[in-house]
């Protein structure tokens, strides 16, 4: 049966969190580059995380060597673009911000690759202009929260919570608007849970129902 679904969330009507969305401005900026796979997954926390930031840049793709606005972004001279990518280039997001922060006054903007890994080595190979950023990685603080999918590893994050992590780490919004980040994240995770198990009730409930047999009429 069709699903009427939200046009602003993407999410079926019965799950949409639009009601829940609480904007904020952040700084530093994000610039998230989703695979188009995952615009399909259940919970699409790239667009989650792009809804709940005012000056959120958000785009779909594989290859963005030709992408105009992402190229726009990248040569703005007030900005000072970093790619989000565990590679023997990267350096820790604190050990960076030392090196660089201080010196350095530009608008620090982070790339996140949003897919799977396979998806997010496959966008970062086809893409020179990625390719010649300079790359950034973290070490989780805990396990990802993200437990209705499966994981390579539990600390790996779902693109809302390294988004708030790195907000986090650079204690850049003392007042902790960042932390509606992950409100937003758990209760959707919590409602798709909550909605699975009705689902599953339902069919056990609906299987344990006697059918008629029609054998005897043959």
């Amino acid at each position: 049966m069709h699903r009427a679904v939200c046009r602003h969330c993407r999410k079926a009507e019965v799950m949409c969190y639009c009601a829940q969305l609480k904007p904020f401005k952040s700084c530093p900026e994000f610039i998230i580059l989703i695979h188009p796979k995952e615009t399909r997954k259940a919970i699409n926390t790239g667009r989650m995380a792009h809804l709940m930031i005012e000056n959120c840049h958000l785009l779909v793709g594989c290859d963005f060597t030709e992408d105009q606005k992402l190229n726009r972004l990248l040569a703005d001279p007030t900005r000072r673009c970093v790619l989000l990518f565990p590679g023997p280039q990267s350096l820790d997001i604190e050990s960076f911000q030392q090196r660089e922060g201080e010196t350095d006054q530009r608008l620090l903007t982070f790339i996140i690759l949003d897919g799977t890994w396979a998806m997010a080595k496959k966008m970062y190979r086809l893409s020179p202009n990625l390719q010649a950023l300079p790359q950034v990685m973290f070490h989780p603080s805990r396990p990802s929260r993200f437990s209705i999918r499966q994981q390579p590893d539990s600390h790996c994050y779902a693109t809302i919570e390294t988004v708030h992590h790195m907000i986090e780490v650079l204690g850049t919004h003392p007042a902790g608007e960042h932390h509606r980040l992950l409100d937003l994240f758990e209760d959707m995770v919590k409602k798709q849970i909550d909605y699975e198990e009705r689902n599953q009730v339902e069919c056990l409930s609906g299987a344990g129902k006697a059918e008629p047999d029609w054998r005897g009429g043959l």
